[in-house]
């Protein structure tokens, strides 16, 4: 166990350091100067000059991104090029959002998924491609459509925090986090149901039945443990993606999340928050994985971390 920890840690660590000199490099290619965001229109060459010179902007990139990443092991990503708050400080404000979204997303995906790719494979029906099909942006809007401007149960847009109103705040995130979850019901409604065919014929699934098990206890109790090994690494990759991917539905439903923090950081040249935003979001892809390995031991006690199947 403290060996594959130690080996996870260093391919972590490795990844996260390309990501960020792909990532700090890419930025700086973008069209665009910073200092002129920073000063505005009407700044002249002296007050640009002095902007450059202030934030680093003339040094060569190594100089910059090693003088950024000895900060940022410190906790200090920087500050905001356009609000100049701390990069750490907006994305304490704007996470949490996505975070929410994200989980309500994952449970109303499982609780779709996981009946429906079962019944699936046991009636080898199709139904999981339904959802590929329907488009995020799509599905938004008819929901709006039809929920909010026509039937009036919902708020159309906007945001409540948490803490402040809970009701108010699911009233607003349940569209949201139902186009999500759709979308990745759809993708793991298939693979649960794939799984499951696969675990179906296996060997013990008919000595089971042989027994004289009910069907719902093969089902259930032998089949399913076994089936969703796969569909845990793949809700580790579409919840990684979730942190990062939200973009349309954050912006369709006005919600002040992390996809929005990113694409407006884009737009305004806005160097520190990219770097920051893309390392945390990283960062949680490498945590999100190491806890889908660990979950596998839980799932099927013989699989070992590290690799192998005891008895193997």
């Amino acid at each position: 166990m403290t060996e594959f920890l130690v080996r996870r840690a260093f391919i972590s660590a490795v990844t996260l350091i390309l990501i960020s000199l792909i990532v700090f490099t890419g930025v700086r290619m973008i069209p665009g100067d910073p200092a002129r965001v920073m000063a505005g229109t009407d700044a002249d060459a002296a007050g640009l000059e002095e902007i450059r010179a202030k934030y680093g902007l003339n040094d060569p990139i190594p100089v910059q991104y090693l003088r950024w990443a000895g900060l940022a092991l410190q906790g200090d990503l920087g500050r905001s090029i356009r609000t100049r708050d701390p990069v750490m400080t907006t994305v304490a404000r704007k996470l949490p959002i996505t975070v929410e979204l994200a989980c309500l997303s994952v449970l109303i995906a499982l609780a779709l998924a996981i009946p429906a790719g079962v019944l699936a494979a046991v009636r080898r029906n199709t139904a999981s491609l339904c959802g590929v099909s329907i488009p995020n942006f799509w599905l938004g809007i008819m929901l709006i459509l039809l929920v909010s401007v026509r039937l009036g149960w919902l708020p159309a847009s906007g945001f409540v925090p948490l803490f402040e109103d809970p009701v108010a705040n699911v009233k607003r995130m349940l569209m949201p986090a139902l186009v999500l979850g759709t979308a990745l019901a759809a993708v793991l409604m298939r693979q649960t149901r794939n799984a499951m065919i696969e675990v179906l014929s296996a060997d013990y699934i008919r000595t089971a039945r042989s027994k004289g098990l009910a069907g719902f206890a093969v089902v259930v109790r032998h089949a399913l443990r076994n089936a969703l090994i796969p569909v845990v690494t793949i809700l580790g990759l579409q919840m990684g993606a979730l942190m990062g991917g939200a973009v349309v539905t954050e912006s369709i439903f006005v919600l002040p999340g992390f996809g929005r923090l990113i694409v407006e950081a884009v737009f305004t040249r806005d160097y520190p928050v990219v770097q920051g935003v893309v390392l945390i979001t990283a960062s949680s892809y490498v945590l999100i994985n190491l806890l889908v390995d660990i979950s596998y031991t839980v799932l099927n006690p013989r699989i070992r971390i590290g690799g192998g199947v005891d008895g193997a």
